[in-house]
């Protein structure tokens, strides 16, 4: 037990200063390197550090739990949980408003343009068609008319989706 806790509680600590410092940097949006990449990703190793270090403190939990203040304490983080996960429409909108959610919106737009034609591409972007077939050609995406879509070219290609948007939005 005493070996476990040895690795529990340092691994708890430092997943917790991890996440909390990626959820403050996102909070106040700021992006760049792996922020996000890092706080979603190791956050289940935070979830079963603490899940282990509750286990292993079940004492002074339940000592902790036996107490108003603990109950009410836990009781609105789990009630806060319940609320962030349900679909209450009107808080989306809200968020929305406020800069969340934007993923989903750069996601649907980015699946609209790489459904788009070459020729329609290149009219978004302000290239002539030639200007953006000769910079998909330095990114190994070979186009061979206007007419085909940029999931087809990457396809023919066999380059990834994201490296044909990173050609086609990349500045001029």
């Amino acid at each position: 037990m005493k070996k476990l806790r040895s690795w529990v509680t340092p691994i708890t600590i430092g997943s917790f200063l991890l996440l909390g410092v990626t959820g403050l940097l996102m909070f106040f949006k700021v992006r760049g390197g792996l922020i996000a990449v890092a706080h979603e990703w190791l956050s289940p190793i935070f979830v079963v550090g603490a899940s282990l270090h509750i286990w292993l403190n079940w004492g002074a939990v339940r000592a902790n739990l036996s107490r108003a203040r603990g109950i009410i304490i836990v009781g609105l983080f789990a009630a806060l949980l319940v609320f962030s996960v349900a679909p209450f429409k009107e808080a989306e909108d809200h968020a929305r408003e406020h800069g969340h959610g934007q993923e989903m919106v750069g996601r649907r737009a980015a699946e609209l343009l790489l459904r788009a034609r070459i020729s329609t591409v290149a009219e978004l972007t302000g290239r002539a068609p030639q200007q953006l077939r000769d910079r998909l050609g330095r990114y190994d995406v070979r186009v061979t008319s206007d007419e085909v879509t940029l999931v087809d070219a990457a396809r023919q290609s066999q380059v990834s989706l994201v490296r044909v948007l990173d050609a086609v939005l990349e500045e001029k």
